[in-house]
């Protein structure tokens, strides 16, 4: 088997990248290309097979142009993460519009273009799974990250669209809703003890009692893409430590 994951250089995406490593040939595409073959020469000292690329997922040239080299690389594409993506947090007041336009287009247009590039091969043989980064804020909201929350709605509402058109022709479409992960991430833009501040906060607030590990969502990704869950599309799955209840 061969997939495919974006934003894969850290967090979710490596930790996902990691394990789809131990069972396909995974192609490792992150906007940080070092980092990208980092995460591909992690998996291939585990006894896998990877090809690490630098991608831009904005780019519709860079997106299918990354899929072609996947494609010659390891042969068709059997699943797709598609998981890049970046936060500005701002207040509304305070949000401008380059900041609105590169959310929206590292995220909507990144995973629009990234299902796009893969879809025409999987109807070609019938088969493929693809799941999409959604996130908790799609169906709760939240305070001071409109753009965020608005980017992730937009994720969630794609993956049904997709799903309706796509599943009868033998693709699963997907979508992740994580909750509080520590990742890269949620350490942007914050300073060391801001960070540890809100790690404590979800620790203290979430049922669980802490906060997720970029695994915990890996294997929910791992399961959305394998045959074990051969009968779910269209879904929005919450690895979130009971943040989200519904």
């Amino acid at each position: 088997m061969h997939g495919i994951v974006t934003g894969a250089a850290s967090g979710i995406g490596r930790a996902s990248a990691l394990r789809l490593g131990r069972r396909m040939k995974v192609v490792v595409a992150d906007r940080d290309g070092d980092g990208a073959r980092r995460v591909a020469a992690e998996i291939e000292a585990a006894g896998g097979q990877a090809l690490g690329v630098e991608v831009d997922v904005t780019s519709r040239a860079a997106v299918f142009a990354m899929v072609e080299r996947a494609r010659r690389a390891f042969g068709p594409v059997d699943a797709l993460f598609a998981n890049a993506g970046i936060n500005r947090r701002n207040p509304v007041d305070l949000i401008n519009e380059a900041d609105w336009d590169l959310m929206i287009a590292t995220h909507v247009k990144g995973v629009f273009l990234s299902c796009q590039a893969v879809l025409g091969e999987m109807v070609e043989r019938g088969q493929g799974a693809i799941v999409n980064t959604s996130s908790d804020f799609a169906v709760m909201g939240v305070a001071g990250n409109a753009t965020y929350t608005a980017a992730k709605t937009a994720i969630y509402s794609m993956t049904k669209a997709l799903a309706c058109e796509f599943t009868p022709r033998g693709i699963r479409v997907n979508a992740i809703g994580p909750g509080p992960i520590d990742t890269p991430m949620l350490a942007s833009g914050r300073t060391p003890e801001q960070h540890a501040a809100t790690k404590q906060k979800f620790a203290n607030i979430l049922p669980l009692g802490r906060m997720g590990q970029p695994e915990d969502v890996a294997v929910v990704v791992d399961f959305l893409l394998s045959e074990r869950a051969s009968y779910m599309s269209g879904q929005l799955v919450h690895p979130n430590g009971g943040q989200l209840m519904w």
